[in-house]
């Protein structure tokens, strides 16, 4: 049987560029390509659902869901997670909350500008249509534009939530660049983490989005740089630290303010049969459709929030704040 991961996704997609570093740095045996139609035409039936990225595994399964597949390759390779309880974590829902709620700010500025939506789905077609000549190309992309502009309410990418999305972002930015500076590599210690690299993944594809793109030169330009080294760290060694660095400890108070209410708001909408909610965060109303998605990642992080010891709740909680609770 081969040894070999085989990674199809694409070059604008947050978890194809996640999952992508994150084997790099685990220095498994791997291949990427970047999917073309053709190349998906041959993948794309193997997924259970058609999403991206898409990964054959050495036994001959495949699978497409990021954080499964990366946390059941722990042991194999370099882990991604660190072993203490508590830094594990803080590690996961940091993963989650780059997943499920920074990506939101990838969404919103990708089609919210019209400068960014021109480039970006330009840019998307021409590496699925490589052979086709620029009219084709960009016919595809007039397509995928409107397709992606009309779902964006559906996943809370409105003008009434387009402030609230880029505040929180930006201050999530300016908590990573701090940790860029710090004398410290990634959140957990000098080896890079599951959690830097869900946030790398986002950052990676709004790093070449116009709009995102200027203001992180512009605002955060050790992050921006930050985003290189990420992208390879197979050769970058170090280890894990035994005290969670301040940058780790105030994105879980972000976590606390956003993303853990957002969870709980989506989860009591679904019990409740609706498909839509709503929840104030910070002043500011955010809305959005219920994804069923979003109440398995709760789930899995209340399941290894009771495996903590007592003590370990009780510190997590005073970073999390309040809304700790919601974990419990």
């Amino acid at each position: 049987m081969s040894e070999t991961y085989h990674v199809y996704g694409a070059l604008g997609s947050p978890y194809s560029m996640k999952v992508r570093a994150a084997m790099r740095a685990k220095r498994l045996i791997h291949t990427w390509t970047g999917m073309t139609v053709v190349d998906r035409m041959a993948v794309m039936p193997n997924a259970k659902v058609p999403v991206i990225p898409v990964i054959k595994r050495p036994d001959g399964t495949w699978t497409n869901d990021s954080t499964p597949f990366l946390i059941g390759l722990e042991g194999e390779g370099r882990d991604l997670l660190p072993p203490d309880p508590l830094a594990h974590f803080a590690c996961l829902l940091l993963e989650d909350m780059a997943d499920e709620w920074f990506m939101k700010a990838m969404f919103h500025y990708r089609w919210a500008y019209e400068e960014d939506a021109e480039w970006c789905a330009n840019w998307l077609m021409f590496d699925s249509l490589p052979n086709a000549g620029q009219e084709q190309v960009e016919e595809a992309a007039a397509d995928i534009r409107a397709r992606q502009i009309s779902r964006m309410a559906l996943v809370g990418c409105t003008p009434q939530t387009g402030p609230l999305i880029e505040a929180s972002w930006k201050r999530c930015c300016r908590h990573l660049e701090a940790m860029s500076l710090s004398g410290q590599r990634f959140l957990f210690g000098d080896r890079i983490s599951l959690a830097d690299l869900a946030f790398y993944g986002q950052l990676k594809v709004m790093s070449y989005d116009p709009t995102p793109m200027a203001w992180l030169r512009s605002e955060t330009p050790y992050l921006y740089r930050w985003l290189d080294h990420a992208d390879d760290a197979s050769g970058i060694e170090g280890d894990w630290v035994d005290e969670l660095s301040v940058p780790a400890k105030v994105l879980l108070g972000e976590a606390g303010k956003t993303y853990l209410p957002f969870l709980q708001a989506n989860l009591d909408a679904l019990e409740a049969g609706e498909k839509t909610f709503s929840l104030t965060i910070e002043d500011g109303t955010y809305e959005q459709g219920t994804f069923g998605y979003q109440a398995k990642c709760l789930k899995n992080l209340r399941e290894a929030w009771a495996e903590l010891s007592l003590e370990s709740q009780k510190q997590l909680a005073d970073w999390i704040g309040p809304n700790a609770s919601i974990l419990a």
